[in-house]
């Protein structure tokens, strides 16, 4: 029965080889790894980080793995998407703390420090960010029930234009009048009928 047990092992774990971490493992990964860079080029987001987040999850010690967190993140800061500052910040900081451990080559660490810096930056407060990531200025205007007191110099204010108001209505009649004269001098006359 144990050597049953020990050539029935035997045979079968070749076929878990194949499974997980065989021939097909690595075509599965590289045909993941294509899928969701076509994904990202065709901006079929959803599609992307799916492929990508699989790829961190099956195969986290391999290239594509590693590689697919700083994906992960240039994917959470995509505007089209939906930007999540939070889901970049811990895509880029995982990625960057595996590379500190050496065990995969990293080819985007530079590009993942800048954005996991930018990412930061937009994180925080508005007042302690770095020059060109202020927050734009916003101004509040709030009414108040009620009569409003006049500002100072109001009424000198009312009356200049009250005095303007004036000037221009009698600008009209006068335009008025003068348009009625010329329509009266231009219109042709009728003879006068003989009784």
């Amino acid at each position: 029965m144990k050597v049953f047990l020990v050539v029935l092992a035997a045979a079968l774990l070749p076929a878990c080889a194949t499974l997980r971490g065989g021939v097909g493992d690595d075509a599965e990964r590289v045909r993941l790894w294509q899928q969701a860079h076509d994904a990202m080029s065709h901006d079929s987001f959803r599609i992307a980080a799916a492929s990508f987040q699989r790829l961190t999850a099956e195969w986290p010690r391999t290239y594509e793995g590693h590689e697919s967190r700083f994906f992960l993140g240039v994917l959470a800061l995509e505007p089209r998407s939906g930007v999540d500052l939070q889901a970049a910040e811990e895509h880029l900081g995982i990625y960057l703390a595996e590379d500190s451990l050496r065990k995969t080559p990293s080819y985007h660490d530079r590009e993942a420090e800048t954005l996991l810096q930018l990412v930061r930056q937009l994180r925080s407060p508005c007042e302690v960010r770095a020059r060109g990531l202020e927050c734009d200025t916003r101004v509040v205007t709030q009414t108040v029930p009620g009569d409003p007191a006049p500002p100072a110099g109001g009424a000198a204010e009312a009356a200049r234009l009250r005095r303007q108001l004036a000037e221009r209505d009698a600008t009209i009649s006068e335009l008025r009048e003068e348009l009625q004269r010329i329509r009266n001098t231009l219109a042709p006359r009728r003879p006068q009928q003989e009784e």
